[in-house]
């Protein structure tokens, strides 16, 4: 397709999914993500994706652990899990086939092949739909939206339901850890996952708004119920990065 538009970006390829419209542009040498009109992730935002994963292993303590990522994105939040040595193996969970193809065309390269390692498996589903069993994920690594409050399509809000984020959690062995990515503070988000979880962290982490812009992103952390140390309730406090300026997603035109 390869079309420049007035915004200097180069079109690759705008595709129509029963999920909706999807376009893969690149400006700057660097590519960018839209569904249905909102920008949804780019390859600067490695910091943020990486940072997901990395934080959620950081408290999990054992060997041979097992980690599902939501959303296989430009493939940093994999690349990250599977860089820690006690991974042993790594689901990801990606709905759209073009993001995949995407992925393998484009970005594989950008973040070491994740899907390539044979620690890896890919399943093709809607994340709502994956049967999840009872102790089966050491973390749980989710980013399928701009966060709890700037949904990439309507149905993902059941995500983020009661009822869902207690599935997510019993899936989780005893101390295991369930992280949601989020571009902007969600306060009553958070509220909900420390009433069900106990406890929930809220951690700020470098990110980029446009190629050398920097801005922040959110990473929101709970261990399964009744593993995690202290008393029940939230708690903020600063990763890399400076504090939000207001709500702000991942590819944000300057």
């Amino acid at each position: 397709m390869d079309v420049l538009v007035p915004s200097g970006r180069e079109v690759i390829e705008r595709v129509t999914t029963a999920t909706g419209e999807w376009q893969l542009q690149r400006r700057d040498g660097q590519f960018e993500i839209i569904c249905n009109g909102v920008f949804l992730m780019a390859s600067y935002n490695r910091e943020s994706d990486r940072q997901l994963a990395a934080l959620a292993l950081q408290r999990v303590t054992g060997e041979g652990l097992r980690v599902l990522v939501g959303g296989l994105g430009i493939g940093y939040t994999a690349q990250a899990a599977l860089e820690d040595p006690r991974v042993h193996r790594v689901d990801v969970v990606e709905l759209e086939p073009v993001v995949v193809r995407w992925h393998q065309t484009f970005f594989a390269e950008l973040c070491g092949h994740p899907l390539d390692e044979p620690r890896t498996t890919l399943i093709q589903n809607d994340l709502f739909d994956v049967p999840l069993q009872s102790d089966a994920y050491d973390a749980l690594l989710l980013d399928t939206d701009n966060g709890p409050r700037w949904l990439a399509r309507d149905m993902n809000q059941r995500i983020y339901e009661p009822s869902t984020l207690q599935r997510f959690l019993s899936a989780l062995r005893p101390g295991g850890v369930i992280a949601f990515w989020s571009a902007d503070p969600a306060p009553m988000f958070a509220e909900l996952l420390a009433s069900l979880a106990g406890s929930v962290e809220a951690i700020e982490c470098a990110d980029e708004q446009a190629p050398g812009r920097a801005t922040t992103a959110w990473v929101y952390l709970s261990r399964r119920s009744g593993s995690s140390p202290g008393p029940a309730g939230t708690s903020s406090r600063p990763g890399r990065g400076r504090r939000a300026g207001g709500t702000r997603r991942r590819g944000t035109s300057p």
